[in-house]
């Protein structure tokens, strides 16, 4: 049986649920995915199916896409009324069993419907924490998807990397085979005193595994210079390169560069070295490290990443890789005369490399309507080498009677000219006679020179937002 359930309405989401399906599958494992009633025998009861096919399941995906709360049948009836309709049963019987993850999953820019819009049997489908699959990020999303099915399953430490950058797919059953080898090798090791302790970092941002990994076989290190700009942000994911240094091995050098890796996102993420790659005049060289590390959600931790470089290079570029903008760090390999300290873990606070400007202090009305009022509380711009990240905070007051959506579709930013839509932004109904606030984030190129915030309710507000 399969490890995933996908519920969807055909006429609403069936292209989505098959993409879905085949991405999914890529990251978990080929029939670990059901998603098709057709699957199902002529004459079954729906009902005793459905349960024959959540038993196995772990996770129920609830695909919701622009139609599917206000889909009807020929006589024009809503299709989740009906007693009989296939979603509508499928969603009771997964919400019914407390060890399946029922995870809502909005595309095509839906939104999350309130829980008075549901029949009375599947409501608290309405306080699941719900997740967007976004064309343009679809393989960052579907992994931040494909981990919450494998903390559902149990299997956190099989969280993989993305297509991008995936190694070579094992099977689960090998997977945990060649756990247990490398568990009961290092137990032994423990035990016959031949092992190293690893150094100790603070709880709250522990070490990476590779953190001395190079050090003992290359001479005298010395530190390099840090650029000045030393952040890249892919997505949820902001890399800060904090140290680094040189040191000859043979007839090249050593490089070895400390990074800390900050996931701002309610997902875990690789910290791994297939994320980085320097790049010299005509060559492009592969970290050395071993790094492999998985970072909690909400979470920070460093690592240190190593390259073999010929003796001759004095300057170079760190890529860093992800499905934002392209990242270089550049780096200048010449010695300095100060000792290294990529081995001592940084305890500085993860913003104190930040380069933040505050673009509004005091909150700005814009503008009423005759029900809906927004309010600007504040803005900042962080700036990072392949991005410019502006975080808008807005308020929103419903003097209204009927719940209104405060969500993706509320703002825009226009960048130079081109308007941007929010990377993360709110997801929720706002009652009547009730308010709510949220975070609107925007990624820009890093070069952009005006910005405008738009906002859009019963009229439309345009805001400039000043630049340094």
């Amino acid at each position: 049986m399969s490890l995933v359930f996908v519920s969807y309405r055909r006429e609403d989401s069936a292209g989505y649920a098959g993409r879905l399906h085949e991405s999914l599958e890529r990251r978990l494992g080929e029939g670990e995915v059901f998603r098709d009633v057709d699957a199902l025998q002529p004459g079954q009861d729906f009902v005793d199916a459905i349960a024959d096919r959540l038993r196995a399941c772990r996770a129920c995906l609830v695909l919701i896409g622009r139609d599917w709360l206000n889909a009807t049948d020929g006589s024009g009836r809503r299709r989740l009324e009906q007693d009989g309709d296939y979603v509508r049963l499928e969603i009771a019987a997964a919400l019914a069993r407390p060890d399946v993850a029922v995870i809502p999953v909005l595309v095509e820019g839906a939104a999350m419907p309130p829980a008075e819009a549901l029949p009375e049997s599947i409501r608290a489908l309405a306080r699941r924490h719900a997740t967007s699959l976004r064309d343009e990020a679809w393989d960052s999303d579907v992994d931040r998807l494909a981990s919450a099915v494998r903390r559902a399953a149990g299997l956190d430490h099989q969280t993989a990397p993305s297509p991008a950058l995936r190694r070579p797919a094992v099977s689960l059953k090998w997977g945990l085979l060649a756990a247990s080898v490398i568990a009961a090798f290092l137990l032994f090791r423990t035990f016959a005193g031949g092992g190293e302790e690893p150094a100790s970092a603070p709880a709250a941002e522990p070490a990476a595994a590779s953190d001395r990994v190079g050090a003992a076989a290359a001479g005298p290190a010395s530190a390099i210079a840090m650029p000045r700009l030393p952040e890249a942000a892919h997505g949820s994911l902001v890399y800060t390169l904090l140290s680094g240094d040189v040191a000859p091995r043979g007839s090249g050098r050593l490089v070895r560069l400390r990074v800390r890796l900050a996931n701002v996102g309610a997902y875990p993420a690789n910290f791994w070295d297939g994320s980085f790659r320097l790049a010299t005049a005509g060559q492009v060289f592969e970290p050395t490290s071993g790094l492999n590390e998985i970072v909690d959600g909400r979470s920070v931790k460093q690592g240190i990443v190593t390259f073999d470089v010929p003796g001759d290079v004095t300057a170079a570029v760190l890529r860093v890789l992800g499905p934002g903008m392209p990242a270089e760090l550049p780096l200048d390999l010449k010695p300095t005369d100060r000792g290294s300290n990529v081995d001592t873990v940084d305890t500085r606070d993860p913003l104190s490399s930040a380069q933040v400007l505050t673009l509004v202090r005091d909150a700005r009305s814009l503008g009423s309507g005759k029900e809906i009022t927004f309010t600007l509380v504040s803005a900042t711009a962080r700036q990072f080498v392949n991005t410019l990240r502006i975080v808008v905070n807005l308020r929103v007051t419903n003097d209204g009677r009927y719940p209104m959506l405060f969500g993706s579709g509320a703002a825009r930013l226009i960048a130079d000219g081109q308007a941007t839509a929010p990377l993360e932004a709110p997801n929720e109904a706002v009652a009547g006679n009730a308010t709510a606030a949220g975070d609107f984030v925007f990624d820009v190129p890093p070069a952009t020179r005006r910005t405008v915030l738009r906002i859009t309710g019963e009229s439309t507000v345009e805001l400039p937002l000043d630049l340094p």
